[in-house]
């Protein structure tokens, strides 16, 4: 591969050898271009187009791939990020080098195997994040199928991998109030009290609180709006705000008034620092907490209180648990609030609502 000048025609021009779809040595020569630039990227072009034609295309050249057409498929950039994310981090270090021909379902299924009998930080890695690595994967298939380079995608053959030991994650990831209680009576810096109590209080994701700024904040009517969300998984600047996760996401959150009297302690205590505007982040300033640091004082809290563990994301759980378990609102209001449809809230806190039939069948034996 090179690039060179035509001395004689005072352009330049690009030459070099590759491989045939049937592995035959061949040479190719292009000329005319003004400037060193043109040949240069003209030749990468052609060189991109050879390898994607080859039989030797391996993943990685597909997920590079993938990342050049992302914007014209009309995708989020969150999806990408998340994307990026799930292969960088357990796809591509099995599966990367190998060619697309040979990623037949018993190897994706000997990879799924393989993801499940390793730790992160100490602890497996969950179903539900085993599943999403097997859906990143099986999207960059299906990708491939589209382009012709596959004539099925494997992942179809691929079920959905199953723990025994794990079917009852969602149900465990959530606290009674008391035990938020116990967990609080520990908490002895106010800013993560307020971090916490917010997400107590209001159910939100992760990233929808990340997010928020004292522009969505409107303390006079006792209202947050959500309309977006940050994730903290691209490599460019660390972090990048997105729509949010579906449509019904998209809400304004009634405060109760122990929550609003928080929020207007903490914004007389922001707003007098040098600096302070509306775009500030409600639980930072011009840069919001990160991820890592929530995880981290999260779990050092429940350590020192010695209550049960859960993630960030089981505030959330916690909060449509009790509302549900209350018995006194509709579901459509509960849906609203967590920006869920009431299939999805019906769906996902199932085992509430199993519970809920179990009581109706006790008073329903006392009645009659």
């Amino acid at each position: 591969m090179s690039v060179t000048k035509d001395k004689e025609r005072g352009s330049w021009y690009f030459t070099g050898y590759y491989r045939d779809a049937a592995d035959v040595r061949r040479h190719y020569c292009r000329r005319g271009f003004q400037t060193k630039r043109e040949a240069k990227e003209a030749e990468h072009a052609f060189l991109v187009g050879v390898k994607l034609a080859s039989p030797a295309l391996t993943l990685d050249d597909l997920f590079e791939q993938y990342v050049v057409d992302f914007h014209t498929m009309g995708l989020k950039e969150a999806t990408l990020i998340n994307t990026e994310d799930y292969y960088h981090s357990l796809i591509q270090k099995d599966l990367g080098k190998v060619k697309l021909s040979k990623l037949t379902a018993p190897v994706i299924i000997r990879w799924v195997s393989g993801i499940s009998a390793r730790e992160y930080r100490g602890k497996p890695y969950a179903v539900g994040t085993i599943n999403k690595a097997r859906k990143v994967l099986s999207k960059l298939l299906s990708y491939a199928v589209q382009l012709g380079y596959l004539q099925f995608n494997p992942c179809t053959n691929v079920p959905a991998y199953k723990r025994p030991e794990a079917i009852e994650e969602t149900p465990s990831n959530f606290w009674e109030p008391r035990t938020y209680d116990r967990f609080m009576e520990f908490v002895d810096d106010q800013h993560w009290r307020d971090v916490f109590a917010f997400l107590w209080g209001t159910g939100v994701r992760e990233g929808e609180l990340f997010a928020l700024r004292w522009s969505d904040v409107d303390l006079g009517a006792g209202t947050v709006r959500i309309n977006k969300s940050l994730t903290y998984k691209t490599k460019s600047k660390g972090w990048a705000l997105t729509s949010p996760k579906t449509a019904n996401s998209i809400r304004t959150i009634d405060l109760q008034d122990s929550l609003l009297n928080a929020l207007q302690d903490r914004y007389a205590r922001e707003s007098c620092k040098d600096g302070f505007n509306s775009d500030y982040f409600v639980f930072g300033d011009l840069t919001p907490i990160s991820a890592p640091a929530l995880r981290y004082q999260l779990n050092k809290y429940i350590k020192r209180s010695g209550v049960k563990h859960i993630t960030p994301h089981g505030f959330r759980h916690s909060h449509a648990s009790y509302l549900i378990r209350s018995g006194k609102l509709d579901d459509q209001l509960i849906a609203d609030r967590l920006g869920h449809t009431v299939a999805v809230l019906r769906k996902t806190y199932a085992h509430i609502y199993d519970e809920a039939r179990a009581d109706l069948k006790s008073i329903l034996n006392e009645i009659y």
